[in-house]
């Protein structure tokens, strides 16, 4: 296509080669940064508030939520606490199967497992342990004392009541749908005793509250992860940058610069000015629209004045050269990633994010990362967790020499583990225990 021609005013001429692609303009700055509230406003003094205002949950659920890999680095530490799944055991008779202990069948804890959905249930307590290191657990018991309902409440909806000026330990919760927001009303809150160890069956309905007890923190826990509060900001700043820089920044071409007085023509009425105005600005719209990287186009209003005897020129048009790197930032989002993993307790070979690096190398230093994310840095966690279980053996009189523990995920790399290991998939046979 021959490049056409066009006059605009009697000062400004476009050359235009094609109206196939649009041009955007913008005037002034534009902020696309999401930005929003945590929540907050439910502070009373009936019960113990989570954060200054009650809506530390809130918050942190908020910084996840525009984390690229928070929620999977939660995941990922729930997944290793998880393993692959509870079961019971005897002694101390230990095997290479993934299994710290050899298993044992109990039909009675098989059928309560059943019963309750205790795998399922015991998924739930974990990812909430991995986000706030705390879990509440209801407990029902029937008419014979028999622990025959769990069901994991939401950290979101439970807070400590407030201990009494004679109390000495935590007496009851309370359970209110919209603690932490500013649609909490009391009225809709229910009182739930607290489990009482002494006296498990005391109540029909009662929360076992799980946690590490941390010091300074009487009343919650709180998750690991929450220290890498800062790092996760500046994470999710990057890509909140990027994805404005791309709308409004650093695509930017060329610079169009017009004097404020360009369109103070005589004998136009203010209408035929905005006229004048927006037929120039399409025109230039039009022109750029063909030509190759013009990609954005910004236009601005320069003030006229005089250099020296001679008037500044009228239309300037600049092109603009992005010299923006990418290296730093990306250098800067890896390093905040492997702090985050860290954070979260999950080693980066594990942790299912780009770290920059190879994941996890060979096969044997993944097995090897594997197996020591399993044996050293989930036991607690599993301790803590299996608790309810052996509240649940002393309450329905399971064999009292019954213990618990979880199956490890047991790798198997071709390159490097024994044909005759357990893990080998041709030994299906060996592989049933674990």
């Amino acid at each position: 296509m021959k490049p056409k021609i066009r006059q605009h005013t009697d000062k400004a001429y476009t050359i235009q080669f094609s109206k196939k692609e649009a041009v955007l303009v913008t005037f002034g700055d534009t902020d696309t940064a999401y930005s929003a509230t945590a929540g907050g406003g439910s502070n009373r003094s009936d019960f113990v508030p989570w954060g200054a205002k009650n809506d530390q949950l809130s918050e942190m659920h908020l910084l996840a939520c525009e984390s690229p890999n928070k929620w999977r680095l939660m995941k990922t530490r729930r997944d290793f606490i998880v393993g692959r799944g509870v079961y019971a055991h005897k002694g101390e008779d230990s095997n290479k199967a993934g299994l710290l202990f050899k298993p044992v069948y109990d039909p009675d804890f098989e059928a309560w497992k059943e019963d309750v959905e205790f795998d399922l249930v015991f998924i739930s307590m974990c990812l909430q342990f991995a986000f706030s290191a705390n879990v509440f657990i209801k407990l029902t018991f029937d008419l014979s004392k028999k622990l025959v309902g769990l069901e994991v409440i939401d950290a979101f909806k439970v807070r400590i009541r407030k201990p009494g000026p004679k109390e000495n330990r935590i007496s009851a919760y309370l359970v209110n749908p919209n603690f932490g927001t500013k649609h909490y009303k009391p009225a809709e809150t229910d009182v739930v005793p607290a489990f009482d160890r002494k006296d498990p069956a005391k109540y029909a309905v009662s929360i076992l509250h799980l946690k590490e007890n941390l010091p300074g923190q009487d009343y919650y826990a709180f998750a690991d992860w929450w220290g890498t509060k800062d790092w996760a900001k500046v994470t999710n700043k990057i890509p909140k940058f990027h994805d404005a820089g791309l709308d409004n920044g650093y695509n930017v071409k060329l610079h169009i610069s017009i004097p404020d007085n360009y369109f103070d023509k005589e004998g136009l009425t203010d209408e035929q000015k905005e006229q004048l105005k927006e037929d120039t600005l399409q025109g230039m719209a039009d022109t750029f629209a063909g030509v190759e990287n013009a990609d954005k186009i910004l236009v601005t209003f320069h003030q006229t004045e005089m250099l020296g005897q001679k008037a500044m020129p009228g239309v300037q048009i600049k092109p603009l050269d992005n010299k923006m790197s990418d290296d730093a930032y990306t250098t800067l989002f890896n390093t905040a990633n492997v702090a985050q993993a860290s954070g979260h307790g999950v080693l980066p070979a594990l942790a299912g994010i780009d770290t920059g690096g190879k994941l996890g190398g060979s096969g044997k230093e993944l097995e090897a990362a594997a197996n020591y994310q399993q044996g050293f840095l989930t036991y607690t966690d599993r301790l803590i967790l299996l608790n309810v279980l052996n509240i649940a053996k002393r309450a329905n009189g399971w064999d009292k020499e019954l213990q618990f523990d979880i199956r490890n995920i047991a790798l198997y790399t071709y390159d490097v583990t024994p044909g005759a290991a357990k893990q080998n998939q041709k030994n299906e046979g060996e592989n049933d225990a674990h």
